[in-house]
């Protein structure tokens, strides 16, 4: 069902330009754009294709959109609040944060009875959705690599492959099939991606089910109806907890849990519970994994780590007294006394307010005070705000994949943000960066070493031992003293546990040589036989894995713990520099754009294709007008095609 439903989030790049890859010769920038390329279209050869050009574009420009990006932008954004306050309110994170919450941070605040009340009533609402769905049971939606590996439909007769399918079922009755369950996923480079490739590499099963949330949001926003048996039970109703596990094959060896989007990560956690995959296969339930205040704080108690200085804040007065504790005054400007505000629990970029001065933070505060907490199904709003100091420095990315406590950096990104068109850190790229060098050394890798280290850290004191991670961090360089050397100082941004949200795989498979995605089904499904069972002893799986793709399986004993880069490789966030209505786009830039030698493949999104339609001044990621994949071996031509693209996005489009 989630497969059928997401066929209208297809994305396709334009095939003139894999095309112009491939005629590239010589050197190794074209064996680069040839893995590029490879990658690109594996996982897009199995989806029809979708190849859009707006009418009014001339013949010769091949700019390409993600259908998915915007429908994530409709249901993950800021920007969509209004459409979402009409269905969703927001939870505060299930039972598991409330808890917490109590355990944690009672001794800071209290929630009031109204908070209290309001919980309640959002409570009783999804209580009703769920007797609306009652009609329809819950249950496990169960993909078999059978389903998926048998001859060609096109070829053969419908009878004929039910009678292979049933053959195969029979044969897999008494066989032990290792499998994954993916929640929401909808992506086509995630979450669909990981469902083929599990299919295909490791001859696994699937199981498709939706957050609480996703459910929600298809059924009242979009009026779906066909995904409710794909939903998940419901955790207050033992019995329906019960007879859903009860659907599931004893053949099944659940293996891990995968969740795609940001809503689901607490359903996530609950699920892996109720199954009993925790610990051996699942990192059980946390609420710092996902509230922001007791992230920081208990990666510094129970980590030791350096961390911003934060405050919980139930009032304006509360946060104001903190951040003129840290210097911001009503007229402060400098930069060493801002302060950050935020909710306690988002998503990229959303009501996350950079303040200078206290009227900024009075406006920041008031706009998340009483705001829908984000990625809930039931509607809890936020009665507290988070106050954190602004940390200097360069900020990190870093995609981190675990299994059973064992770490490996995916990729290491280093941001580059600008203060343009009035927003203080716009991104304009996202950069590759190496942790060791060409032999393995780690010489002037000090900061990327000293970032890798204190994310293993914290994740450690998270309690995070399984599945992909993408962690924020800011990293300074302290200049030495009289009594003291240069030092590196580390500070967490924030931990998602989840991938890194773009089309990242082409990318890091060109310029590191493989990828978080198929290093997470190494995680999960590649081989455990001297894995300890949960009573302590050795179990042999009767799983058998398609001999026909063994050399395309990642082996996790040969992942390197860091990465180090074969090319210099980024993603350029397109920055608009205008607002108001479009009344012209530069095509032609955009040719000269494609035409680089370092762009891999480029897309504008769709919106800002047409003519008459609004465009925006970009002010944070969410406002960006669209993408680039830049690739090259050689240092000096990598950097001049990336200004030279920094230079033509600010001419991109006229408005009027």
């Amino acid at each position: 069902m989630i497969v059928a439903v997401a066929t209208f989030l297809h994305h396709d790049a334009s095939i003139v330009n894999v095309l112009r890859l491939l005629s590239r010769e010589g050197g190794a920038t074209h064996n680069r754009a040839h893995a590029y390329v490879h990658g690109w279209m594996d996982h897009r050869r199995k989806r029809p294709a979708l190849t859009t050009h707006t009418p009014s574009a001339p013949q010769n420009c091949h700019c390409t959109f993600s259908k998915y990006n915007e429908c994530r932008r409709t249901f993950e954004s800021c920007q969509s609040r209004s459409l979402l306050e009409r269905a969703l309110h927001g939870r505060g994170g299930g039972d598991d944060d409330e808890g917490l919450h109590d355990g944690m941070a009672s001794d800071e605040h209290e929630r009031g009875n109204d908070s209290r009340n309001e919980s309640n009533e959002s409570n009783d609402a999804m209580q009703r959705l769920r007797q609306r769905w009652s009609s329809v049971p819950a249950v496990p939606s169960i993909a078999w690599p059978f389903d998926v590996d048998v001859t060609d439909a096109d070829q053969t007769e419908e009878s004929t492959r039910q009678q292979q399918q049933q053959q195969l079922r029979k044969e897999r009755q008494n066989q032990t099939t290792k499998a994954i369950i993916i929640m929401d996923g909808f992506s086509p480079y995630h979450g669909q991606y990981l469902a083929q490739a599990a299919h295909h590499l490791y001859g696994a099963a699937v199981i498709h089910v939706l957050s609480d949330f996703m459910t929600r949001y298809l059924y009242q926003v979009e009026q779906q109806t066909d995904h409710l048996s794909s939903r998940l039970p419901d955790w207050n109703n033992v019995d329906e907890v019960q007879a859903w596990k009860n659907l599931l094959p004893s053949s099944l060896d659940i293996c891990g849990i995968y969740c795609e989007s940001d809503s689901g990560l607490d359903d996530a956690e609950r699920l892996g519970v109720a199954l009993g995959l925790f610990p051996r296969r699942h990192d059980g339930v946390n609420a710092a994994r996902r509230n922001k205040f007791l992230m920081n704080r208990v990666v510094s108690e129970v980590g030791g780590l350096d961390v911003v200085k934060q405050m919980l804040c139930r009032t304006l007065e509360e946060a104001q007294d903190f951040a003129r504790s840290l210097g911001v005054g009503e007229d402060s400007k400098e930069i060493s006394t801002m302060v950050v505000v935020k909710p306690l629990r988002g998503v990229a970029s959303d009501d996350v307010h950079l303040c200078t001065n206290l009227p900024s933070l009075r406006k920041a505060f008031a706009k998340i005070y009483h705001s829908p907490i984000f990625g809930s199904s039931t509607a809890s709003k936020h009665e507290e705000v988070l106050v954190q100091e602004f940390a200097t420095g360069t900020e990190y990315a870093v995609d981190v994949v675990c299994r059973d406590g064992e770490m490996r950096v995916a990729a290491l990104w280093k941001y580059d943000k600008r203060a343009v068109n009035g927003a203080p850190f716009v991104y304009f790229a996202t950069q590759l960066v190496g942790v060791v060098g060409e032999d393995g050394n780690t010489e002037g890798k000090e900061v990327e070493q000293a970032v890798c280290n204190y994310v293993f850290k914290a994740l450690d004191a998270l309690g995070i031992r399984w599945g992909m991670n993408h962690i924020e961090c800011i990293a300074e360089k302290i200049a030495p003293g009289d009594d003291r050397p240069e030092t590196i100082r580390v500070r967490l941004v924030e931990v998602n546990c989840r991938q890194h949200n773009t089309d990242f795989r082409p990318l890091t498979n060109a310029v590191i040589g493989y990828n978080a995605l198929d290093m997470v089904l190494a995680a999960y499904l590649g081989d455990d036989s001297k894995q300890s069972s949960e009573d302590g002893k050795e179990h042999n799986h009767e799983h058998q894995y398609p001999m026909e793709t063994d050399h395309l399986r990642l082996q996790w004993d040969g992942l390197p713990i860091l990465p180090r880069t074969l090319a210099q490789g980024a993603i350029v966030h397109f920055v608009s520099f205008v607002e108001g209505k479009i009344s012209r786009i530069r095509y032609d830039i955009l040719t000269e754009m494609e035409e680089l030698e370092s762009v891999m493949d480029l897309e504008v999104y769709p919106q800002y294709l047409e003519v008459g339609n609004e465009i925006h001044k970009t002010v944070d990621i969410r406002t960006d007008t669209g993408w680039a994949h830049l690739i090259n071996d050689d240092e000096e031509s990598f950097q001049r095609d990336y200004e030279r693209l920094v230079e033509l996005m600010k001419d991109m489009f006229e408005v009027e």
